[in-house]
């Protein structure tokens, strides 16, 4: 085996190395950015549909953006991809036609009854 020669620094036992510490302080403000703007909603809307399906988006792209970027899915072959992210967005169409429908019927049932 021929040795490969490098001209980086050896590093000590449990030290990370630079570029990896920038890449995890990025991933770190983006989520805290998306959660602080799902912090707003909560406290400056008022309960409603729009606001349930504001969360929603928002949580599902956290967890989008935390599968692509902490578990590589953004390095996989696109047929993968693809096969994950179908069922996952026919999921989410489900979620929004059962809250949409949910908070008609209870509507319809509260008026019904007064």
């Amino acid at each position: 085996m021929a040795s490969h020669a490098t001209t980086e620094q050896p590093l000590a036992p449990g030290e990370i190395a630079k570029p990896n510490t920038a890449w995890i302080w990025r991933v770190f403000g983006i989520l805290v950015g998306i959660t602080a703007i799902e912090f707003v909603f909560a406290f400056l809307m008022h309960p409603s549909t729009l606001r349930n399906s504001i969360f929603i988006i928002l949580t599902i792209f956290k967890a989008f953006f935390i599968v692509a970027e902490f578990m590589h899915l953004k390095h996989e072959t696109k047929g993968l991809i693809w096969t994950i992210l179908v069922p996952v967005a026919l999921l989410i169409w489900l979620l929004v036609a059962l809250i949409t429908e949910g908070s008609f019927i209870g509507e319809v049932l509260e008026n019904m009854f007064k």
